[in-house]
C-alpha cells in the first residue's frame, strides 16, 4: 500500500486530556525544529507558531517554511473541523477533517485531502457506560485500506482490554491482530500481549511488552519479548530517567545482545525543562562506538506535559520529513505560555469540567457537584463488566455505594440536553 507523506515539518497533532477551570496550563506558543551538524552548530531552524482562543482552545497554527496554515472550528466546546492549507509546495492542497459526536463521544472523523486522492474515514461505537466498543478506519486512495477494532472488557485482578485488528486491501490480503492490555489498580498499563495472524489464520508472531513504574508512578521501562521456538526471549527495551523534580530527563532505546546477555542501547532522547518551565527542549542522539552523536528525528510522537508542573495534560507533536529531505531535524524546542482555562478538548475523552465527584475513593457515598448550567436527569453506575449496579433519577447530588463489592466502577451522569458525563470511581 502506497502512503503519502505530507511535506509538513512540524505539525500539531493533538492535546490529549482536559483540565479543570482556573488551573494553570502550559501550552506551546512556538515550536522550533533545529538541524545541528556533527560539530554542534545549528545549520537550519524551522519555526511553527500557535495561537489560542480566549478560553484556551487552539485557534490556529502556522508553519511559514512551507506556507502551511491550520485553523480549528468549535461548537459547544467540541472540535468540529480542522482545515489545513498547504500553499508553499507542489501540489498545493487542502486537508479538511470533520468531527461528529454522540452523547459526548466522538462518533465519526472524516479526513479529506484535496489534489492527492486520499480520503480517510473513522467510525466509533460505544457501550452504554461510554467505553469504546468498536472503531473502524477506511482509507480510499491508490489502494483501499480497511481496519476494524473490537474492544472488550473483562474483570479480574486488573482491568483487561482486548482489541482485534483486521485489514483488507485491494490485493485481497486479510490480516488479524489480537492485543490484550492489562492495567494495575492505578490504571497504569502493565502488560501488552500481541498475537499476529496471517491470511490463512495461522499465528505468525507473539509479543509481550512489560511496563514498570517507580514508587511515584513514573514509567521507568518497557521491555519487549518475542516468543521463539516456545520460549520468550528479550527483544528490545525503552528506559526512562527523571530529574529531581520528576520531570522526564532521558529516554534510552536498545536491543538485546544474546552474546553478552545484556542490553545494547543505540538511541537516546534527552528532555530539558527550563527553571521557569516555559521552555521544553527535546534532543535526539544515536550511538557511534562509545560516543553519543546527533541523530535525526524519526517521525515518532513526542509526548510530554504530565511531567511539567504547570501542565495538566499531555501535548503530542509530530514532525514529518519534507519531500525534498530538507525537514530532518535533531532538536525540537517548545516555547510555552500559561493559560488558566481548559485547553483544546480531546475528541476521544469526555468533557467533564462541569462535574466534580468526591470523595473518590469512598466506602459509603459519592457526592456530585455541578456547575450552574448543568441539568442532570439520571445517575448510573456500572461495574467493569458493563453491568448496571446502581441507578437513580432523584436526589442527584449523591449516590450511595454501600453494599457494592470493593473495586472500580464507571459512573455516568445523563444531562437534560442528552449529553453524558462519565468518570471512574472507586469503592473501598
Amino acid at each position: 500500500m502506497k502512503k503519502i507523506l505530507l511535506p509538513i515539518l512540524i505539525a500539531f497533532v493533538a492535546i490529549v486530556g482536559y483540565a479543570q477551570n482556573n488551573e494553570e496550563i502550559a501550552q506551546p506558543s512556538q515550536v522550533v525544529g533545529r538541524r545541528i551538524n556533527s560539530d554542534g552548530q545549528v545549520t537550519k531552524e524551522f519555526i511553527s507558531n500557535f495561537h489560542y482562543l480566549d478560553d484556551g482552545k487552539l485557534s490556529d497554527y502556522s508553519f511559514p517554511e512551507y506556507a502551511v496554515n491550520t485553523y480549528y472550528t468549535y461548537e459547544d466546546d467540541f472540535l468540529m473541523q480542522e482545515q489545513t492549507w498547504h500553499q508553499g509546495g507542489h501540489p498545493i492542497f487542502t486537508v479538511t477533517t470533520d468531527y461528529t459526536y454522540e452523547n459526548g463521544n466522538v462518533k465519526s472523523i472524516t479526513h479529506l485531502v484535496s489534489q492527492m486522492g486520499l480520503n480517510v474515514y473513522l467510525r466509533f461505537e460505544y457501550y452504554e457506560d461510554g467505553r469504546l466498543k468498536q472503531k473502524e478506519r477506511m482509507e480510499e486512495g491508490d489502494d483501499d485500506y480497511h481496519e476494524h477494532w473490537i474492544y472488550e472488557y473483562e474483570d479480574g485482578d486488573n482491568m483487561v482490554i482486548e482489541s482485534y485488528w483486521t485489514s483488507w486491501v485491494s490485493q485481497g490480503m486479510r490480516l488479524r491482530k489480537k492485543t490484550t492490555n492489562q492495567y494495575d489498580d492505578s490504571f497504569n498499563l502493565t502488560l501488552v500481549y500481541t498475537e499476529n495472524y496471517n491470511e490463512s489464520g495461522a499465528l505468525t508472531l507473539s509479543l509481550q511488552d512489560f511496563y514498570t513504574y517507580s514508587l511515584t508512578g513514573k514509567l521507568e521501562k518497557v521491555v519487549r519479548q518475542t516468543l521463539s521456538e516456545g520460549e520468550w526471549q528479550n527483544t528490545s527495551i525503552t528506559q526512562y530517567a527523571y530529574d529531581g523534580e520528576d520531570h522526564l530527563a532521558e529516554q534510552l532505546d536498545g536491543i538485546w545482545n544474546p552474546e553478552s546477555g545484556a542490553w545494547d542501547f543505540n538511541t537516546k532522547i534527552t528532555f530539558e525543562t527550563s527553571e521557569d518551565e516555559l521552555t521544553y527542549t527535546v534532543s535526539f542522539y544515536k550511538k557511534n562506538g562509545d560516543e553519543w552523536v546527533w541523530d535525526v528525528f524519526n517521525n515518532q510522537t513526542i509526548l510530554f506535559g504530565s511531567d511539567l508542573k504547570l501542565q495538566q495534560q499531555a501535548l503530542a507533536f509530530m514532525v514529518y520529513e519534507s519531500m525534498n529531505g530538507m525537514g530532518k531535524v535533531n532538536q525540537i524546542e517548545f516555547t510555552l505560555i500559561i493559560t488558566k482555562t481548559p485547553t483544546y478538548l480531546d475528541v476521544e475523552e469526555q468533557h467533564q469540567q462541569n462535574l466534580k465527584v468526591y470523595p473518590n475513593p469512598t466506602q459509603t457515598e459519592l457526592h456530585l457537584q455541578y456547575s450552574p448550567d448543568v441539568q442532570p436527569t439520571q445517575i448510573e453506575l456500572y461495574d467493569l463488566q458493563g453491568r448496571m449496579v446502581r441507578t437513580q433519577n432523584k436526589g442527584l447530588e449523591s449516590i450511595n455505594v454501600e453494599g457494592l463489592p470493593a473495586g472500580t466502577y464507571t459512573m455516568r451522569v445523563v444531562l437534560e440536553n442528552g449529553k453524558v458525563y462519565s468518570d471512574k470511581v472507586v469503592k473501598e
